[in-house]
């Protein structure tokens, strides 16, 4: 029984430290959509999921307006920080009720949605080498579209992501 009580802190000492380097390495592992695609081309299924939003025409005077910023990151990545006036993220009143000029961002690459935004700032991971347009648009609570004029209000920017060990 000796034995067993003396190598007992040693498999738990192992396993918070196998837990710790899983917390570590997992973001590396975060799946994006195919971006070995050129364009990250559209597939059928994304054109349809499009179509099902719909969207709310508000009053170019009382519309929100959006800007946006990507900074590369210092460690890897890139910082996408979103500028709203005369807008409110609710992420706890996401799928109800639209409420003027609240709800949440679409974050699109090459025209592809790949995250759902619920506040100002989000982190892209380093891409494969290349040009991307990096597009935000505004969402009421019922994932409708907000427009001024038929058009969607957002924002867009290019970033270029460098080969490996290049910024």
């Amino acid at each position: 029984m000796r034995n067993i009580s003396l190598r007992f802190p040693y498999l738990i000492y192992l396993s918070i430290a196998s837990i710790l380097l899983g917390v570590l390495i997992a973001p590396a592992f975060r799946e994006l959509p195919d971006l070995q695609t050129p364009a990250f081309e559209m597939t059928e299924d994304m054109r349809e999921h499009e179509l099902m939003h719909g969207s709310i025409d508000v009053p170019a005077d009382t519309a929100p307006q959006l800007g946006i910023t990507v900074e590369k990151d210092a460690m890897d990545g890139w910082n996408l920080r979103i500028e709203a006036t005369d807008f409110t993220f609710t992420p706890d009143t996401v799928n109800s009720e639209n409420v003027a000029n609240t709800g949440h961002a679409h974050l699109y690459l090459n025209e592809v949605k790949i995250a759902r935004l619920y506040g100002p700032h989000f982190h892209i991971p380093d891409l494969p080498e290349g040009e991307y347009e990096v597009t935000v648009n505004l969402s009421s609570n019922d994932h409708s579209y907000y427009l001024v004029n038929g058009e969607r209000i957002a924002a867009s920017t290019t970033i270029t992501q460098e080969a490996e060990g290049g910024s």
